[in-house]
């Protein structure tokens, strides 16, 4: 059985495999290699190229000094709402994103395109999903509220660059609201 928390990352993972990977040429500079749920470990560094790893709330915020400087607890909240007999959270998740150019050497300005057109295009995907039907497979807890603005945030950091090569990171911490009937 999988909870709500899973059933959101899978829609998420879905959506941005289609607008990072599926649907962009395989010799577009800004396809991703890899959207995975969870922490990436052990690739190439052709998946690692620009390379995708969704989180639900954000593992960053227990360590400390963290690279992204998103340093605030981010742990679901529960509202008491007034609605018969239902409980609504607030869910929520993390993206974090690497364009890691040590193979293909972009100079900085190539590599500080590739890295913002590779974060409006999420930013477009994380806002134009529908979440539509996305419920735990108990079916008692259920979205009722997309990606709220107040809880969106967006950063991209340069993490490295010459000699090597340009590293770019990009994360954003997003939450969407369900609420739990039956309660």
């Amino acid at each position: 059985m999988s909870g709500i928390h899973t059933a959101i990352l899978n829609k998420v993972k879905e959506e941005l495999d289609k607008g990072l990977v599926d649907y962009i040429s395989p010799d577009d500079p800004t396809r991703a290699g890899i959207v995975q749920i969870g922490p990436l470990q052990e690739l190439g560094p052709d998946i690692l190229r620009i390379s995708i790893a969704l989180f639900t709330n954000d593992p960053d915020t227990f360590v400390p000094g963290n690279p992204t400087g998103m340093d605030s607890n981010w742990d679901d909240d529960i509202y008491e709402i007034e609605i018969g007999s239902a409980i609504t959270y607030n869910r929520r998740f993390s993206l974090k994103c690497r364009c890691l150019f040590s193979e293909t050497r972009e100079d900085a300005a190539t590599a500080r395109d590739i890295t913002s057109d590779v974060r409006e295009r999420i930013d477009q995907i994380l806002m134009f999903i529908s979440w539509s039907g996305i419920q735990s497979d108990d079916g008692k807890e259920k979205v009722v509220l997309g990606i709220m603005s107040e809880e969106y945030s967006t950063e991209m950091i340069q993490a490295g660059g010459p000699p090597d090569a340009y590293d770019f990171l990009i994360k954003v911490r997003f939450s969407v609201l369900t609420t739990r009937t039956g309660a």
